[in-house]
């Protein structure tokens, strides 16, 4: 993986989630020196967000991630500047690369028409996926803020999670292994195709539906080289089918729960 000098990034940071954390640290693997923009007022005054009064001070912001960098990098190069406008740093000269997240990365194109503009060369963007809560949305700070889900992506708030299970005689055990990832989860199971096994797109296709019945769809099949496959899907997003390690239905329901979460953080992408 290429390394740069100078590698920039910006954003609120209110509550330090598990997104920040995948953007920051993908800044420190990628850069010698990491220099990050935290917005003032006077951006956010500029460029409302959501509930902007419930956003933490910038006092606060600064203390909890500066705290954070000096845990997690205490050797490393770092800076945390006040971050005006939308620009910032990264339309002057020195700055070698550009973080972004997959949602900000229209504001790191528009980053590059500005130098342009300037007459200075265009930054590499560095795009890090959305990480992915454990109903498949991205964990955001307004969510953390609304009490929905954690800083690390685990959901506080009960969830509707629907079943497709190939094996019905296995479909209480895939219950218990949802309630004991999510304790107050509401739990539907939907009439399956009669089929021995299922495919790989018939497993995807059973999570699709079963994702639109809840907030969460789980899709669990026999797989043919032994133990079961699992394909999750929510409004947002799905993951790859993976197979599940474990024998006999007790083997299904810890490896079912350990899937599911608590705690557990995705990054996006089907």
């Amino acid at each position: 993986m290429r390394r740069y000098g100078r590698v920039a990034l910006g954003g609120t940071f209110d509550r330090l989630h598990a997104g920040h954390e995948a953007l920051l640290s993908t800044a420190f693997r990628l850069g010698r020196h990491v220099a990050i923009g935290l917005t003032t007022p006077t951006f956010l005054r500029e460029h409302p967000k959501p509930e902007r009064r419930a956003i933490a001070p910038e006092p606060a912001r600064r203390r909890a991630l500066t705290r954070w960098l000096a845990v997690r990098y205490p050797r490393r190069r770092w800076t945390v500047v006040p971050l005006r406008d939308r620009f910032g740093g990264s339309v002057e000269a020195g700055v070698d690369a550009l973080v972004v997240s997959a949602d900000t990365a229209a504001g790191g194109r528009a980053v590059n028409r500005e130098r342009r503009r300037r007459g200075l060369r265009p930054l590499p963007l560095i795009v890090v996926p959305l990480v992915l809560a454990d109903d498949l949305r991205p964990v955001s700070s307004r969510r953390i803020r609304s009490g929905e889900i954690g800083r690390r992506g685990e959901r506080t708030a009960p969830i509707t999670v629907a079943l497709a299970v190939a094996d019905r005689a296995l479909r209480a055990t895939v219950a218990r292994g949802v309630r004991r990832a999510f304790p107050r989860a509401r739990v539907l199971s939907l009439r399956e195709p009669v089929q021995a096994r299922w495919s790989i797109a018939t497993l995807r296709r059973q999570a699709a539906r079963a994702g639109r019945r809840g907030e969460l769809g789980v899709a669990v099949a026999p797989s043919r080289s032994g133990g079961w496959r699992v394909a999750l899907c929510g409004p947002a997003g799905s993951l790859r089918p993976r197979v599940l390690p474990g024998r006999g239905p007790r083997g299904l329901e810890r490896s079912l729960a350990t899937v599911l979460g608590p705690a557990r953080t995705r990054s996006q992408g089907r």
